[in-house]
């Protein structure tokens, strides 16, 4: 069975361990060998500061590398967009030739979605502005950034709608 890599701003919850726990749990279940970012394990004395995410960076990265699959959170965090390490980890996981499955509990298009920019003087930039001085997002149909998305899909993964128990009943 192959191995995954579970993304996402799971790590940023007061219960982001047992939520990460519980989820590898449900991966060996199935047969599965789960990697989560927060697997690694940490140098004793390790100061928090540049060097501890620096190691946070390298640990999560060579988990990435020793995975086959990624299953990667890419619901909203902190406003509309995919969070960014979960982003990066997708994008790492394409430029690898990882597959990539991705979830949300909402396939919402992006134009349906906002996002304020801080400028004096948006229309002279050449930005699509609404109403109310939000930027309008890409309007392609896509529910996450394009970027993601088809890193995604063109991995031989999939974006759907549902949580992380629908992408392992369907990877199985």
């Amino acid at each position: 069975m192959p191995s995954l890599y579970l993304a996402g701003p799971e790590v940023f919850l007061p219960n982001g361990f047992e939520v990460l726990q519980n989820n590898k749990k449900l991966c060996e279940a199935k047969g599965h060998v789960a990697y989560t970012p927060l697997d690694g394990e940490m140098p004793s004395g390790l100061q928090r500061d540049l060097s501890m995410a620096k190691w946070i960076f390298e640990s999560n990265c060579e988990l990435i590398r020793k995975s086959d699959i990624i299953i990667a959170n890419c619901n909203f965090f902190r406003g509309a967009c995919v969070d960014d390490g979960t982003a990066f980890e997708i994008g790492y996981g394409f430029s690898l030739g990882k597959r990539i499955w991705g979830y949300r509990d909402h396939l919402v298009p992006l134009h349906e979605i906002t996002a304020k920019i801080i400028s004096t003087k948006p229309h002279d930039a050449g930005y699509r502005i609404d109403q109310e001085g939000y930027l309008l997002n890409e309007d392609f149909g896509n529910s996450i950034n394009l970027m993601l998305e088809f890193s995604i899909l063109q991995s031989g993964g999939k974006l759907i709608l549902g949580g992380f128990e629908e992408v392992l009943k369907e990877l199985n």
